[in-house]
């Protein structure tokens, strides 16, 4: 009798233990060990303002990499997000494969916006040119159409990899739609 309890107890541990490191074999590669990091599938993430951003992942190269988000925040978003940390930078710089590792660790949705910047899954390797010139530009401006009366604005990405070995996306095209207010929706695509 004994023996069999022995048997019994040492398989479920087992049965455990293998559980536990397939729901956790995701999350292995993450440079980050404080925050979670994502995983392929939908991600969701809730910003400075209290709105949730839903965030598509697929896995390239072995390494979960954004290919869309979407968001709509409120003004109550703005000015909640918070900057990048070292492990994000990181993070960033992991996915960087240009060859340079020169990235900044892009938020997806801005700093400005309600986007966190401590958070692996709002982060993407971009460009620095693009994201401190025409990517700020565009959030400057959604920015200013939620100052200036829009009730909410409804943000969308798509981004594009040139194949599923490549982990830094070539292309990033950022949607916006509102209510109320007078600004008009707008669509942009940013080399990357």
């Amino acid at each position: 009798m004994m023996q069999l309890f022995f048997i019994v107890v040492v398989s479920l541990l087992v049965v455990v233990n293998a559980y536990s490191q397939e729901f956790n074999s995701t999350s292995t590669t993450c440079i980050c060990s404080t925050v979670p990091c994502p995983v392929s599938g939908y991600n969701y993430l809730t910003t400075g303002g209290g709105a949730v951003g839903k965030y598509y992942y697929s896995t390239h190269n072995g390494q979960a990499v954004v290919t869309s988000a979407s968001i709509t925040i409120t003004s109550s978003n703005l000015d909640t997000g918070t900057d990048t940390t070292s492990c994000t930078q990181d993070y960033s710089r992991m996915l960087d494969d240009d060859g340079v590792q020169d990235c900044d660790a892009g938020h997806i949705l801005a700093n400005r916006l309600g986007g966190p910047g401590n958070q692996p899954i709002n982060i993407f390797p971009q460009d620095s040119s693009i994201n401190r010139g025409t990517w700020a530009q565009f959030e400057g401006n959604i920015y200013d159409c939620i100052k200036g009366g829009a009730s909410s604005a409804s943000l969308s990405w798509q981004f594009t990899y040139e194949s599923t070995s490549h982990t830094k996306p070539y292309k990033a095209t950022y949607s916006v739609t509102y209510s109320g207010g007078s600004c008009s929706a707008v669509s942009a695509s940013f080399s990357n």
